[in-house]
């Protein structure tokens, strides 16, 4: 059987296919006969979930091994295959507007439950020990500062509210290449600019021929980032910022060797719904509105939420039906220009765009709730979502914070710790056990087990 593997821990390495060093090498697929892994930017395969078998040239040349690649099967009734760099990019996944018309016309209309707290209660000491603090979503009000106004978040800095996507192409490059989707067809092209992004943007809604969008742009290592600081709460608590070793996060220009996932830019236009999902990995998510609106609807991930969602989203039935019908305890919550979110890991939620809005947020991991990072984990593996479309380099992650707690732990006196993160470290060495049992049948040569050997001999985050 096919499969694709990104190279976690390997994407400089080369393919028996290899020619071309520009390419995009994070994602592999490995010969359903061979079991040869090679790079699918390098064998110019766009369609590789399309196969249940994929085979490479050499053994399919073998005539006497008599193989032929299987097409997955596919239900009699046409549907739009699900596109999940819509799900995780936040592009709209109903370009006909289907669910927007259904969320405007709802009867009875969902409560709006999200919880309100002043922008100093944001701190770690809160996200990790306060019994309410990650039971739903939570709202900071705006504050009055125009220039920067995240400035009532404690560490938090937000581009001011005159910023334009004008000024977005101007701080990422206007010369810059972004990813632009056409909302109808969902094909993307990066033949645009942002500087050609930027005159679509300004031209009066009413008045554009296709309906596009410029959906999470990472603006790392661009003069945009020192308008950008996340709530300290958050980068005290993510995984990435405390425990991946600062030599080990190479250039901007290099980036799909760690996590590249802080810093957002999201530009939606009027009109845009992103069907409900889970971010991946069940990640945070902290979401800043500079100006527009966005309407959420929110259902919390019980284990019958969850189990609706597992089976709408490996189905047919995305296409055909609502799956907010059989959620539970579904609220709704309107984000309007200068308020802040914080969404809380494994949080089942869909997204509409009532007008032209700009947006910063990010995602991370934390020790909170640890359980529910693996059980989607586990969702995500069962109902095939690409790797792609997952938390990047997941694993390693783990390895790295596992082995961060190893040396917090050894101190003297040791940190304390509270129970949530007591229970999220138990939770973090259960999963790491069975990486264990799988590092025990692997070659000590394999990109696996050398990443699980790289982070436990890591001797250059002792600052943690």
């Amino acid at each position: 059987m096919a499969a694709e593997a990104s190279s976690d821990d390997g994407a400089d390495e080369r393919c028996p296919a290899c020619t071309d060093d520009t390419l995009d090498k994070t994602i592999w697929v490995a010969c359903s006969h061979c079991e040869t892994w090679f790079h699918v930017a390098c064998l110019r395969l766009d369609n590789v979930d399309d196969y249940d078998t994929w085979y490479c040239a050499p053994c399919l040349s073998d005539t006497s091994l008599q193989l032929t690649p299987r097409m997955r099967r596919k239900s009699a009734r046409e549907r739009e295959a699900t596109d999940y760099a819509a799900i995780q990019e936040g592009r709209p996944s109903d370009p006909l507007g289907r669910w927007a018309r259904l969320l405007a016309g709802y009867d009875p209309p969902w409560p709006s439950a999200v919880r309100r707290v002043d922008g100093a209660t944001w701190t770690q000491a809160w996200m990790a020990s306060a019994p309410d603090a990650l039971d739903a979503p939570v709202l900071v009000p705006a504050c009055d500062d125009a220039e920067n106004p995240g400035a009532h978040i404690p560490g938090m800095r937000i581009p001011p509210r005159s910023t334009t996507i004008r000024d977005v192409a101007r701080l990422v490059g206007p010369d810059t290449h972004v990813e632009v989707i056409d909302v109808k067809t969902q094909r993307s092209s990066r033949a645009w600019t942002l500087s050609e992004w930027a005159d679509y943007f300004e031209t009066p809604p009413a008045e554009r021929e296709k309906l596009l969008n410029v959906i999470s742009l990472e603006i790392s290592g661009t003069p945009l980032q020192a308008l950008v600081e996340a709530p300290r709460m958050v980068r005290e608590s993510d995984w990435f910022e405390r425990d991946w070793p600062l030599d080990r996060r190479p250039p901007a220009e290099d980036s799909a060797k760690w996590p590249k996932v802080q810093r957002y830019v999201l530009m939606g236009v009027q009109g845009a719904f992103t069907d409900f999902h889970i971010d991946f990995a069940a990640t945070y998510v902290y979401y800043h509105v500079i100006w527009g609106r966005k309407v959420f609807l929110f259902a919390p991930p019980t284990p019958a939420n969850l189990a609706a969602y597992k089976a709408w989203s490996s189905s047919a039935r995305q296409e055909s039906e609502w799956l907010g019908h059989a959620l539970r305890d579904v609220t709704r919550a309107d984000i309007r220009t200068g308020e802040t979110m914080l969404i809380p890991a494994g949080w089942i939620h869909a997204v509409h765009t009532p007008c032209d809005t700009l947006v910063i947020g990010g995602n991370f991991l934390a020790d909170y709730d640890v359980a529910m990072h693996f059980r989607i984990e586990a969702l995500e593996i069962a109902t095939r979502v690409p790797r792609k479309f997952r938390f990047p380099h997941l694993i390693r992650l783990a390895w790295y914070v596992a082995a961060g707690w190893h040396r917090r732990l050894r101190r003297q006196p040791p940190p304390p710790l509270v129970p949530r993160v007591a229970e999220g470290i138990a939770q973090l060495c259960k999963r790491l056990d069975t990486e264990v049992h799988k590092l025990a049948t692997l070659d000590a040569a394999s990109k696996v087990y050398q990443a699980a050997h790289e982070a436990l001999s890591c001797t250059s985050c002792e600052r943690s």
